[in-house]
């Protein structure tokens, strides 16, 4: 089961809220990951989806 399918949101600001979640909890949880390259990749792909997700977000807001 992936993450797209796994979680269901009412909402892009729920939906946002997770992502910023996510996010910190890996940025926090470097001692998690095999090696220093593993965690920034996992960081960066957090991050990604944290800004893609802001951009729905506030798209969805403007509406």
């Amino acid at each position: 089961m992936t993450a797209e399918v796994a979680y269901q949101f009412r909402n892009a600001h729920e939906e946002l809220e997770r992502a910023m979640a996510d996010y910190l909890a890996i940025s926090r949880g470097s001692h998690l990951y095999a090696d220093a390259e593993a965690h920034a990749a996992a960081e960066e792909r957090a991050w990604e989806r944290m800004m893609t997700l802001r951009d729905r977000a506030d798209a969805a807001a403007a509406i």
